[in-house]
């Protein structure tokens, strides 16, 4: 929930408790009332006027959790206490005040709560019903009586009220369809706004990218490549190392490259390219190896039971701590060691000092964002990561990552 949602879920649940409270109060009122005038006006029996009044005043507050009921309990009320109540000129016949506030109360929540269907239906039926009423009892009485006038100012006055009260609820209901369908085209706005801005600073971030480091290594890649055509005199020992130099900085660029595609696309969760994983530590290995001594041991290549993403976070957190070695420990002795422990894979990658000199690796909690990136890879998975110097001036990297991520969920 946003904090621009608490206002407006404040003031909803406002207008529901006064909402509650009106119709608490509107019910008890119409019990009490219709209640009494029944015996007292009308001559209907207590038991049955009261049984009568509970119906009316229960569909008001019914309204509120079972709209469709208490629509059919309304007209049934209504249409019940003009059948009970005896014709006459004395008093608003067929339909007594009480049953048009109750019925016009019950039939507008019903329609405010979206039921706008079974609210008309029990208005056409109430209306239908009390005029049949009226037109029967009116010429039992007589014209002499003077009930045919009277019910029929009673129903005029009883359609129209309970009509205009229908009409306005419709257009309230009809209200709260538009604002509801405008939120929610609002928040869908908002939504495809942020994916928008989104997919903007992709794009910017991948400019920058470019725009700094293919220009730099397009020309190391180049250089490495031609030294050997360019300086003639070069021990077959620097042009191998001129050659891997070349290798490595295409690599680079076409990792750079599928990065660069990656932050371009309207889609970022959706990758083409197949990801390296556990199983292609071996060439990683091997490729370090050719320009210095490292190896690899343990049994762990092998990614039965094992998540894609975890696969790709143990081949990354091995290249990135090799990465490492060739810049603070070059040439020295590093060993590469895989194990599956339980429902974990263990990962070491330990090399000793460089020759002549100490190691100088970065602060596993400073310098650079290699080994944070490292832990954070990790620890979202569930796992854990350590790096530290050891005290033969050789340095240690240890991961440990549940097989099947966190939560046993890639």
């Amino acid at each position: 929930m946003t904090a621009n949602s608490l206002p407006t879920t404040a003031r909803v649940d406002r207008w529901l408790l006064v909402l509650w409270i009106a119709a608490s109060a509107a019910s008890i009122a119409i019990v009490a009332v219709a209640a009494s005038i029944g015996p007292a006006v009308y001559g209907v029996p207590v038991a049955l006027a009261l049984l009568l009044a509970l119906l009316q005043g229960t569909s008001i507050v019914g309204a509120l959790l079972w709209p469709r009921v208490a629509a059919a309990a309304a007209a049934a009320s209504l249409l019940g206490f003009a059948v009970v109540s005896p014709a006459t000129a004395s008093a608003p016949w067929p339909v007594s005040a009480p049953s048009i506030v109750a019925f016009s109360a019950t039939i507008a929540l019903v329609v405010v709560r979206g039921a706008w269907r079974p609210g008309l239906v029990a208005w056409a039926v109430a209306v239908a019903g009390a005029v049949t009423i009226g037109v029967v009892g009116g010429a039992a009485a007589g014209t002499a009586s003077g009930v045919d006038g009277a019910a029929t100012a009673d129903l005029i006055v009883f359609a129209s009220v309970s009509g205009a009260v229908l009409l306005g609820a419709l257009l309230v209901s009809r209200w709260q369809d538009v604002r509801r369908q405008l939120v929610r085209e609002r928040q869908t706005s908002a939504g495809e706004l942020a994916r928008r801005e989104v997919a903007e600073e992709r794009t910017r971030i991948a400019r920058e990218l470019h725009d700094i480091v293919a220009h730099g290594m397009s020309a190391i890649q180049v250089q490495a490549s031609s030294a050997k055509y360019r300086i003639p005199s070069l021990p077959d020992e620097a042009v191998a190392e001129f050659d891997d130099l070349a290798a490595t900085a295409r690599t680079a660029m076409g990792e750079m490259r599928r990065l660069l595609g990656v932050l371009r696309s309207d889609d970022a969760g959706v990758e083409t390219a197949p990801q390296p994983g556990v199983t292609d530590i071996p060439a990683l290995v091997a490729d370090a190896a050719r320009r210095g001594r490292v190896e690899l041991v343990g049994t762990g290549v092998d990614t039965g039971g094992m998540d894609a993403i975890t696969s790709l976070a143990a081949y990354r957190i091995v290249q990135e701590s090799l990465s490492n070695v060739a810049r603070h420990a070059t040439d020295a002795d590093t060993v590469v060691r895989l194990d599956r422990v339980d429902d974990s894979l263990a990962i070491e990658v330990r090399n000793a000092p460089a020759p002549g000199r100490p190691a100088s690796p970065p602060a596993p909690d400073g310098g650079g964002h290699g080994i944070r990136g490292m832990r954070e890879r990790a620890e979202l998975l569930g796992g854990t990561l350590t790096a530290a110097a050891q005290p033969d001036g050789g340095y240690l990297v240890r991961a440990v990552l549940p097989l099947a991520g966190k939560n046993g969920t890639p």
